[in-house]
């Protein structure tokens, strides 16, 4: 079955007011884990927060290539949990996405693909290629020190 494109929101419970440094440290972890799921192709944290059932939301769009609906909910329940935020739900936006209006997620090479990694890259910088990367002395401060020697 081909994958399709999904857009899913999860709504991330916080239990007091959040200020601009709580949203941005959740979105940093939601972004983390986000990277470690090849599936998912974007997470944004919307702002500002709504008050529901004695807390604050925010909601998090996600977009995911998965087979159906389901499986791309199942992916971001797990994502927020690995995450480590509170989510009160998950679900689909219901909004219609077109396969070129998302990017696709990114394949991961095979190492055998790779090309093999030279000897300078291998070896760590030696004590002589670091005394060849100073910059040079002064010129000026040289002939001073020659001219005072001649006059003493």
């Amino acid at each position: 079955m081909a994958q399709k494109p999904f857009e899913i929101i999860a709504e991330c419970m916080m239990e007091s007011l959040p200020a601009s440094a709580d949203v941005a440290s959740l979105s940093e972890r939601i972004e983390a884990e986000r990277r470690k799921h090849p599936g998912v192709v974007r997470a944004a944290v919307q702002t500002p927060a709504i008050f529901r059932d004695r807390g604050y939301v925010l909601e998090t769009r996600f977009l995911v290539w998965a087979d159906d609906g389901a499986a791309a909910e199942r992916m971001v329940e797990n994502l927020v949990k690995a995450s480590g935020v509170t989510c009160r739900g998950v679900h689909l936006s219901g909004r219609a996405l077109a396969e070129a209006d998302v990017p696709k997620p990114a394949v991961p090479e095979a190492k055998a693909n790779a090309p093999a990694p030279t000897a300078a890259i291998r070896r760590p910088a030696t004590r002589r290629a670091k005394r060849t990367q100073r910059a040079p002395k002064k010129a000026v401060a040289r002939g001073r020190a020659r001219s005072r020697r001649r006059t003493r």
